[in-house]
């Protein structure tokens, strides 16, 4: 399974983002099976439009490392699919006479090239006539889909109390440990001193020691620098013993757990127990997130319907 899966529109916006491959006519004779990776009423998305599109793909979800030739296929068949629906959408916005303006190509050129450095990956990617596609494209989603979709209280309200657990927040508590690591090859033995180790700090605390201090000198965790301070854990989150002890540890004492990790001396100092989050607190970001699923929705039918009407010629195995 390739790490590049993302939904139509995200793949779209995506695409959007990085600067959707500009297609044109082309007035000398070609070879099209050669050039064309597709051809959409006519106009073309190339194999070299294609190729920098998954280089950017690359880049972005793999660091340019190597790629097996049957999964970079995969992707090169998702992509040309995201480019299709790209270039179906773009037609469709000259069709509504969309204007883009030199003010705004200027802008945009200008953000795109702050937002991507002019390094030799990204210095030839953004031009003023792929910018002017972009700007199109983004108008025609806009005011197709975005300004007539509305998402109402009563909507939101209705998500919500169907999908109570997700905006509920599990029962938590405040850790700080001392953590002794089981190292590849611990004996029984080392165990036992392990073990006994944390029994002396143990009773040192218990003497007024500070626990901090202890966790600075003594512990093999990364929060050891920090006084051993691990944050909020929530239930399930840590292996069972850890857990159960956390969870049911008097704020006053400290226990010993072990896990497959090693031997850890414990401490708990705050509880918060099971909150439902208020609709209120976050209704404004759900019903946006409910508007971007019914816009994602629209454009899903609205391309599919294309299709059906589009010629479109496909020279690339998928």
């Amino acid at each position: 399974m390739s790490r590049f899966k993302m939904s139509h529109l995200a793949a779209f916006f995506l695409v959007l983002t990085q600067i959707l491959a500009l297609n044109t006519g082309c007035t000398k004779k070609v070879d099209k099976e050669k050039e064309y990776a597709a051809t959409i009423n006519d106009l073309p998305i190339t194999r070299q439009e294609l190729s920098t599109e998954l280089d950017r793909i690359k880049q972005r979800f793999y660091n340019n490392a190597s790629m097996p030739d049957q999964q970079a296929a995969q992707i090169e068949g998702e992509i040309i699919e995201i480019m299709i629906g790209g270039e179906l959408l773009y037609q469709a916005s000259q069709r509504e006479n969309i204007q883009v303006s030199d003010q705004e190509v200027k802008e945009q050129l200008a953000k795109s090239k702050k937002d991507f450095p002019d390094t030799d990956k990204f210095k030839n990617t953004f031009t003023e006539k792929e910018i002017k596609k972009k700007i199109a494209t983004e108008k025609f989603i806009r005011t197709k889909f975005a300004e007539t979709t509305t998402i109402t209280d009563e909507q939101g309200r209705k998500y919500y109390e169907t999908n109570l657990a997700d905006f509920t927040r599990p029962e938590q508590v405040l850790v700080s440990q001392i953590l002794l690591k089981y190292k590849e090859g611990t004996t029984d033995g080392d165990k036992k001193k392990a073990m006994a180790k944390l029994k002396d700090i143990q009773k040192e605390l218990e003497k007024g020691g500070d626990f901090a201090e202890l966790a600075k000198k003594y512990s093999e965790d990364a929060s050891g620098p920090s006084g051993g301070m691990m944050g909020f854990v929530l239930r399930g989150q840590t292996e069972k013993p850890f857990e159960e002890a956390a969870f049911t540890l008097d704020p006053e004492k400290t226990a010993i757990v072990e896990t497959k990790t090693g031997l850890h001396l414990i401490k708990a100092t705050d509880k918060k127990p099971t909150e439902v989050i208020p609709y209120e607190d976050v209704a404004e970001k759900l019903k946006n997130f409910l508007k971007q699923q019914e816009i994602q929705k629209k454009i899903d039918t609205f391309i599919k319907d294309e299709r059906k009407k589009a010629k479109i010629e496909l020279f690339v195995k998928k």
